[in-house]
C-alpha cells in the first residue's frame, strides 16, 4: 500500500513523465552530447562561456569541446575516416577548408535549417560552412617602449629594435600569413617565397625569440621579451585586457588576414544538433557578446554593429572589413610543409 508520501511522490514523478513525453525531441536531447571542436585559448574560452549556454538552452543538450588546432582536427578527421569522426563540428581557418572538403571531411552545410544563415554577410556564406569570423593581423607593439606606432612592416628591420622583435614558427597560422604578406611586399608571389625567405634572414640580428606556438608567442609579450612583432588583432585585445602592454597598428600597406568557420563534419554522429550548435554561433546575439572585451571576435552576422577595439584600428563599417587583403591559399596550401621546414632550417636565432 503507498503512503500519502508514496502518492506525492509518484505523482510528481507521473507528471514530470508526462510532460517530458509531450516533449519528447527535448527530452531526448537532454540525454545527448555533441562534440565541437575549438581552437585552444581565447577561442575554446569564448565558446564555452556564450556558445554553448546559447546552445544548450536552445536545444537542451550539452557540448563537450576537443581543443585542437585546425591541422590536428584535419589530422584526426583523416584518421577517423571510414568510421566514427571524433567530433561533430570542426573550426577551421581558410586553409584548412580546402584540405578538409578536397578529402571529404566535410559536409555541405544544410542553409535551409539554418535560421541565422541568411543574415550573414554575403562573403560569409560559404557552402562548405559559414564563416563566423575574420582574423586579421598587423604589428603588435609595446607602447612602453615604443611611443609612436609603427607605420610599416619595414618596422621590424629598424636596428633599434636589434633583439626586441618576436616571430612565430610557421606551423601557426599568424607565422605563415605573416611569411606570405613580407614575400608580397619584397616582390614575391605563391610559387616563389625565396624572397620572403631573404627578408627573415635580413631581420634575424632584430629577432629576440620565436614562439614555438601562440601560447608561447604570448608569454613572450606577458614577460616582455619582446617589443615589437606581426600579432592578431584580438590576440593583442586579450592581452590588453590582461594589463600587458601591447596594441597593434596596421601597416600602411593595409590589413591582411584570413577567415575562420565552422563546418558540419561528415558522417557526423549527430548531425541535426552539430548544425543548430553552428547556427548558435551565427546568433547576432552570441555574435555580439562574442565581440566585447577581452575576445574581440569580430562578427560575420551583419545584424551586429561594429564597435569598440575593431572600429579603432581596423574597420569602422563592414564595408572597409571586406578590403582586407587575403591570401590564395589554393597555392600556398600544398607548399606549407616545404616552407615550415625551410623556416626551421634557414630562420635560426
Amino acid at each position: 500500500m503507498l503512503t500519502s508520501f508514496d502518492r506525492r511522490m509518484f505523482l510528481k514523478a507521473a507528471g514530470a513523465f508526462g510532460a517530458s513525453a509531450m516533449m519528447p525531441g527535448f527530452a531526448l536531447a537532454q540525454t545527448r552530447t555533441l562534440v565541437a571542436a575549438t581552437f585552444p585559448g581565447t577561442w575554446s574560452e569564448a565558446h564555452r562561456e556564450f556558445l554553448a549556454p546559447a546552445f544548450t538552452k536552445r536545444t537542451g543538450a550539452r557540448v563537450t569541446q576537443s581543443i585542437l588546432l585546425g591541422t590536428d582536427q584535419v589530422s584526426r578527421l583523416v584518421a577517423a575516416k571510414g568510421g566514427k569522426p571524433p567530433f561533430d563540428v570542426a573550426l577551421f581557418d581558410a586553409p584548412q577548408v580546402l584540405d578538409a572538403a578536397k578529402q571529404g571531411l566535410i559536409a555541405e552545410y544544410p542553409t535551409a535549417q539554418s535560421p541565422n544563415f541568411a543574415d550573414l554577410l554575403p562573403g560569409a556564406q560559404d557552402k562548405w560552412g559559414p564563416q563566423i569570423s575574420m582574423q586579421i593581423i598587423g604589428i603588435g607593439y609595446n607602447p612602453k617602449k615604443i611611443k609612436t606606432p609603427p607605420k610599416s612592416w619595414e618596422a621590424l628591420w629598424d636596428p633599434q629594435y636589434k633583439g626586441r622583435v618576436g616571430l612565430t614558427a610557421l606551423n601557426s597560422q599568424l607565422g605563415i600569413a605573416f611569411l606570405a604578406e613580407i614575400n608580397r611586399l619584397r616582390g614575391g608571389t605563391e610559387d616563389n617565397f625565396e624572397p620572403g625567405f631573404k627578408a627573415l634572414r635580413e631581420l634575424l640580428p632584430n629577432v629576440g625569440a620565436i614562439g614555438a606556438n601562440l601560447g608561447a608567442y604570448a608569454t613572450l609579450w606577458q614577460q616582455e621579451q619582446i617589443d615589437i612583432a606581426p600579432y592578431n588583432f584580438n590576440f593583442v585585445q586579450t592581452l590588453k585586457s590582461k594589463d600587458v602592454p601591447v596594441e597593434l597598428a596596421i601597416p600602411d600597406s593595409g590589413p591582411v588576414g584570413w577567415s575562420t568557420s565552422m563546418h558540419l563534419v561528415a558522417n557526423a554522429e549527430a548531425p541535426d544538433l552539430a548544425v543548430s550548435y553552428i547556427d548558435a554561433h551565427l546568433d547576432p546575439g552570441v555574435q555580439a557578446a562574442m565581440l566585447k572585451p577581452p575576445y574581440d571576435v569580430i562578427p560575420t552576422n551583419s545584424k551586429v554593429p561594429l564597435e569598440g577595439a575593431i572600429t579603432l584600428s581596423v574597420a569602422k563599417t563592414y564595408a572597409e572589413l571586406s578590403k582586407v587583403r587575403t591570401f590564395d591559399w589554393e597555392k600556398i596550401n600544398p607548399q606549407r610543409t616545404a616552407l615550415i621546414e625551410h623556416f626551421n632550417r634557414d630562420v635560426k636565432i
